[in-house]
């Protein structure tokens, strides 16, 4: 239930950043097990559903120690789930401030 909060608490973060626009009942994390941490890191993907049924995969990465967070990539499906675009970010490392959405995602997380 947890990983569902978190992955609802990104889908928050990206559009309140502006990183597409879609209505929430669009985004969904990519499985169970969509959010990889251990005691340092936390790797999630989220997967975003477009109006025209395309979908994009969303890879974030949380450092604990250094209380920081990165987009790391975006892929681009289409409906019948072939790659049609994509970004890799400049992996910046973004201090988490406190009471920020990145920090309620970061306390989700631990």
């Amino acid at each position: 239930m947890k990983k569902w909060f978190v992955c609802l608490a990104v889908a928050g973060l990206l559009f309140s950043a502006g990183v597409g626009v879609s209505h929430a009942e669009s985004w969904y994390p990519l499985n169970t097990d969509a959010v990889e941490k251990d005691d340092a890191q936390a790797k999630l993907n989220l997967k975003i559903v477009d109006p025209s049924d395309d979908h994009s995969i969303y890879t974030f990465q949380f450092n604990r120690a250094a209380k920081t967070a990165k987009l790391l990539e975006k892929k681009v499906y289409n409906p019948a789930g072939y790659i049609i675009g994509g970004q890799i970010y400049d992996n910046t490392d973004i201090q988490i401030q406190e009471e920020s959405n990145l920090d309620y995602v970061y306390h989700l997380i631990w």
